[in-house]
């Protein structure tokens, strides 16, 4: 699928995250305490990486950042090691950087008159991209606001 195709962006999103999880032979127990491990070292042979960088040393203003151009999903040691163990929110956090990748996004601005619609936000994608891999794998759902660490 392609997100140029008639389809609603939400369906084709929701069709590619079941596709992704098909691929990579994702299931609930893909996150349980012990497995993560395994997930990202299956991520590599799709040069998709996952790179923890220790706390203290974690500049950015986000939970975690992602390079879809060169695969790097980028989080500070807390947060990978909460994604070891399973966390909710650590889990959305993952999935949401994933979809940047899978969904090929770029950073880009926003020129024109008229406001974006929301279905073009490379945000709203990457969330929606998270939230159909939960639902697919009936994960735990982390309902609570994702935020700006200052």
């Amino acid at each position: 699928l392609s997100l140029h195709d008639a389809l609603p962006i939400s369906v084709q999103i929701g069709a590619i995250a079941q596709k992704v999880c098909d691929v990579l032979r994702l299931s609930r127990r893909s996150f349980r305490p012990g497995a993560v491990e395994s997930l990202v070292a299956t991520l590599e042979h799709y040069r998709i990486y996952v790179d923890p960088i220790e706390d203290e040393e974690w500049l950015d203003a986000t939970r975690a950042t992602v390079n879809p151009q060169t695969g790097m999903i980028y989080m500070p040691l807390k947060l990978y090691n909460e994604l070891c163990r399973g966390k909710p929110e650590a889990i959305r956090i993952f999935l949401h950087e994933l979809g940047h990748i899978i969904l090929c996004h770029k950073p880009r601005l926003h020129f024109s008159e008229g406001p974006s619609k929301k279905e073009f936000d490379s945000e709203w994608q990457a969330d929606l991209f998270a939230d159909s891999v939960i639902e697919h794998l009936n994960l735990p759902r982390f309902d609570g606001q994702m935020e700006f660490k200052f």
